[in-house]
């Protein structure tokens, strides 16, 4: 259970013991919580749903994995967690926090490196090149497994009853003829929403409940258990044994840079555009309300050139205010 004691940091929770714990859905946070080769191979296992006969069974990982392709600007791409597995599956790993402008096309862009950069350690490894050079040619198109997984702090699949989804390509013919499967097999999106999780689940009842409940609710609501892996996963967790550096530049990146200048540049753009529609509106009704002016002023003037000419035809003024009152 949560402690009573009110946290200092948005970061830190605290136990009825007075332990400190820190919550990790932040990026360095929850480069503390994988930083072990089989946390990471059983949260892949779990949220892959992968049966004995196919689950990971070795692999390496590298955190803020720098690429070196082509990208919009000057910085290096870095993905949070890169994940190459024993027989060769390439696997990013993303915690995002905030859903800002054009974030399914960021997911696109994090999956095009993945890819590119899958294939090129693919054609490099060891077992490619152990091939003869016929079989290399024959599979110098061919792409490995690439799985992008996306942990979302926010809302972001649209069914009420899931929390976790799986995309990839489809044929639009396949599709409305029924059955259709993927165009693609090899290349998939995991797109887990946590606060779906958060509402949908009511306790840690499986492995992938564990790993998402700790993401989700944080260490000090997760079930109690005797699990070696959790138990030093937890561990890994607590205040007490967190690198000092770690804390002291948490705060700095909590959030990803652009995405918060992509957030911030939208919310300006947006209060501009009200601005401008409210001087337009504005230049509108004082445009109309001169136009009203004009209006009547001519209307007066014919008015008043109507009732001279009436009155050098000796109209009674009794008649010409009848006249003038007609519409």
């Amino acid at each position: 259970m949560p402690g009573k004691n009110k946290p200092t940091k948005p970061y830190i929770v605290t136990n009825d013991a007075g332990e400190e714990f820190l919550l990790p859905i932040y990026p360095p946070t929850f480069r503390a919580l994988m930083d072990d080769k089989d946390t990471i191979r059983d949260v892949l296992n779990s949220l892959l749903e992968l049966d004995h006969d196919h689950e990971i069974v070795d692999l390496s990982y590298e955190f803020e994995k720098h690429l070196d392709a082509f990208i919009p600007g000057d910085e290096t791409t870095k993905l949070d967690v890169w994940v190459t597995t024993k027989d060769r599956r390439f696997i990013n790993i993303e915690l995002q926090n905030r859903q800002h402008p054009f974030f399914l096309d960021r997911m696109q862009l994090y999956n095009s490196y993945l890819m590119l950069r899958s294939k090129h350690d693919y054609n490099k490894s060891d077992a490619f090149l152990a091939l003869p050079e016929k079989e290399q040619k024959v599979r110098y198109y061919e792409l490995p497994e690439t799985i992008s997984i996306w942990l979302c702090n926010f809302g972001i699949l649209k069914p009420k009853n899931i929390f976790k989804d799986t995309w990839t390509v489809y044929s639009q013919s396949d599709i409305r003829e029924g059955g259709a499967l993927p165009i693609f097999p090899k290349n998939r999106y995991i797109i887990v929403d946590l606060l779906k999780f958060a509402k949908l689940r009511k306790g840690a009842n499986s492995r992938e409940d564990f790993w998402l409940g700790l993401l989700a609710w944080g260490p000090l609501r997760v079930n109690d258990t005797d699990d070696p892996l959790y138990a030093k996963a937890i561990d890994r967790l607590r205040v007490s044994r967190a690198n000092p550096k770690l804390i002291k530049t948490l705060e700095k990146t909590m959030f990803d840079k652009h995405a918060e200048e992509a957030i911030l540049a939208e919310a300006e753009l947006k209060a501009e555009a009200r601005g401008e529609a409210r001087g337009e509106a504005r230049g509108e009704a004082r445009g109309e309300a001169r136009g009203e002016a004009r209006e009547r002023s001519r209307n007066e003037e014919t008015s008043k050139r109507r009732a001279e000419y009436l009155r050098s035809q000796n109209v009674p003024e009794n008649i010409i205010a009848e006249m003038l009152a007609v519409k």
